[in-house]
């Protein structure tokens, strides 16, 4: 008996991953995978600004990675824009970035978490 399943493709496997993230996070109002270019390579609960939201995330890391480096920090984990209505959390997930928004009372601690796990199955999509 022959398997014809077919493997699974990238965009597939980062779904299943913001799927999962989501699912569990019922407070992300949005989550993207984005590219060190600033491209929309996957979208969790898409939103009407994903692309714009994109590049705006890839810049935001990049000046935030260059800050940290200027302040000898060491490698930069996150970076967290609070506002008064939302926040945003960005992760470094290998050669991508993964961006979450929440209500800006959201509970942080569990969404942290599920996004640490989730960048790190979105980096070894991409090894």
């Amino acid at each position: 008996m022959t398997n014809n399943t077919q493997p699974k493709d990238n965009s597939e496997l980062l779904r299943e991953v913001l799927d999962e993230l989501t699912i569990h996070n019922a407070a992300i109002l949005s989550a993207i995978v984005v590219s060190d270019e600033g491209l929309n390579v996957a979208s969790g609960i898409p939103h009407l600004e994903d692309d714009s939201n994109a590049i705006a995330a890839s810049d935001l890391m990049d000046m935030a990675e260059d800050f940290s480096k200027r302040l000898d920090q060491g490698r930069l984990h996150r970076v967290m824009l609070e506002g008064e209505r939302r926040t945003t959390i960005i992760f470094r997930a290998g050669r991508t970035i993964l961006a979450v928004v929440v209500p800006a009372d959201a509970k942080l601690g569990l969404i942290i978490l599920s996004m640490r796990r989730a960048a790190d199955q979105i980096a070894k999509i991409f090894l």
